[in-house]
């Protein structure tokens, strides 16, 4: 392999484009950061973000030349991006004209089960903007959820916070009864008039409602009703999920996101058994399927 490529990780979601940039060897360069990348919900930012994120990784590569010395050109990309499970918006976005070296992608929820287990068999849950499970059987994945907000994605940050926005909108409205809950959604949204609320949602994507429930956890933590309700629901949601991807084999689970382990708590002592830690990131699991495609290719010629 040639020592002139490097492999570059995306872990692409509702929110954040995360990318790791590593030399041929798995040396770790740099990481970057950047905007959120649902190739289903807008293809034109997700590229923007994860041609930022890997700029970013390359300016963070330990060098202050780094950026001069790798060009876009060198890099084999693996990308793990929401909305990848979708074929038609994945075929879509392949006809991409990249400035790579090559790009490799799936979806990040199967990025991050490959990386969880390290390319063995395993299942794994995302659970943090969006919702979704997969179980990888070693030659394929078997896919639960991830159906896509708001039609889908339940238990997720985006599904809590427009549950708590619709119960905000039912206490301005007298029609439940005034809360904790009610309130923290109103100082959020700087605002108790329903109509400013109305308008201010129909420019909401999964990241604004997701990052309500910064103001819902110390509620939960707090036991505020409408708050442990929601999140009891939704747990009983990942508890199904959990059970039909482990049903009728021995496999391990691994929970990935921002919520993994809010839902955790809740899961029965026979999930709970099976739980292990990622072994490997998402942006790892990318790199790791970006390397299987490339040397594919490579043996082919």
């Amino acid at each position: 392999m040639s020592s002139d490529l490097f492999f570059i990780g995306i872990d692409g979601g509702g929110t954040k484009c995360r990318a790791r940039l590593e030399d041929v060897d798995g040396n770790v360069l740099g990481e970057g950061v950047s905007g959120p990348a649902n190739i289903m919900r807008d293809s034109d930012l997700a590229k923007a973000s994860i041609v930022d994120a890997i700029n970013i990784a390359i300016s963070n590569a330990g060098n202050a030349n780094a950026f001069e010395q790798i060009s876009l050109s060198q890099c084999v990309v693996g990308a793990g991006l929401a909305g990848a499970n979708i074929e038609s918006a994945k075929q879509q976005f392949e006809q991409w004209q990249h400035p790579f070296h090559s790009l490799h992608v799936l979806s990040d929820l199967h990025a991050a089960c490959v990386g969880a287990h390290n390319g063995n068999p395993g299942a794994a849950i995302i659970i943090g903007t969006g919702s979704s499970g997969t179980m990888w059987q070693g030659e394929s994945f078997q896919d639960v959820g991830g159906h896509g907000f708001p039609i889908g994605d339940k238990a997720s940050g985006a599904w809590l916070g427009l549950k708590a926005v619709q119960h905000t909108l039912l206490c301005l409205d007298e029609l439940e009864e005034k809360d904790e809950l009610a309130a923290e959604v109103c100082n959020a949204l700087q605002s108790s008039c329903t109509q400013e609320i109305v308008a201010k949602c129909a420019e909401f994507n999964t990241h604004h409602y997701a990052a309500l429930v910064e103001r819902m956890l110390p509620l939960l933590y707090t036991k505020q009703n409408k708050v442990t309700a929601l999140f009891e629901e939704g747990a009983v949601y990942i508890e199904r999920m959990a059970k039909r991807l482990l049903a009728n084999h021995n496999h391990c689970l691994a929970m990935i996101g921002g919520l993994s382990n809010v839902y955790s708590a809740y899961f029965s002592e026979s999930i709970k058994a099976r739980l292990v830690p990622c072994k490997a990131t998402p942006q790892q699991g990318a790199i790791y399927h970006a390397k299987a495609a490339f040397n594919h290719k490579e043996g082919e010629k």
